[in-house]
């Protein structure tokens, strides 16, 4: 595989509890606390708004993105950590010529904060959020926009993630597709190419031209 394109949240890195200190601000702020829900994990996936209308339901409104968005751009990397494994495996592929991006349903300009803050951010080509280019996963738009950015064809690519939407994004753009088995997991009824118990087993699937020559 010439190109890796990852995940994020559950992928790359494990932010459930980030998320769910500034839910609960976000609530807090709202007058909504007791809307707070006993497990924040399971519900991590689709990005802020889709977050946001599991827990509030009929009360969601399109104000309560700006108030979450507020809250966790001041505490983005208060306990997320990236998974073990995750950088030692990216500064590997990196070096072997592999070129990485990530995709996700989070927010473009709070993902490009936390890798930043992570040191991780200059490993990757290309950012691609939940609003970069209009639709997120399970639409296989922001995977086949990041490798048009990159210049690489889907049938040399690999889509890794946590989530049924990855898989799903990863084969209506024509990629391989691995399910990151160490992250949240929420596979659904979608198939992988691959399933994968560790970060480090990334490294047998990448095969870039100048390792095969």
């Amino acid at each position: 595989m010439k190109v890796v394109l990852f995940d994020l949240d559950g992928t790359l890195i494990d932010s459930a509890d980030d998320i769910a200190l500034s839910l609960r601000l976000t609530l807090e702020e709202l007058g909504k606390l007791d809307r707070m829900p006993p497990d924040v994990r399971s519900l991590i996936g689709g990005g802020v708004r889709a977050l946001l209308e599991k827990v509030l339901w009929e009360e969601f409104e399109e104000e309560h993105v700006k108030v979450f968005r507020k809250h966790y751009l001041s505490n983005p990397v208060v306990y997320t950590r990236p998974y073990e494994g995750v950088p030692e495996t990216l500064e590997e592929l990196k070096e072997k010529g592999v070129r990485l991006a990530v995709v996700t349903n989070k927010l473009e300009e709070l993902s490009v904060e936390i890798l930043r803050r992570l040191d991780l951010l200059d490993l990757f080509d290309i950012v691609v959020g939940g609003d970069t280019f209009g639709e997120k996963k399970p639409s296989p738009l922001p995977v086949i926009k990041a490798l048009e950015v990159i210049g690489a064809k889907p049938e040399e690519s690999l889509m890794v993630g946590d989530t049924e939407a990855d898989i799903l994004a990863g084969k209506g753009a024509g990629t391989k597709t691995s399910l990151a088995g160490w992250g949240y997991v929420k596979n659904g009824s979608a198939s992988p190419d691959f399933v994968l118990k560790s970060p480090r087993e990334i490294l047998s699937l990448a095969y870039p031209v100048s390792d095969a020559l």
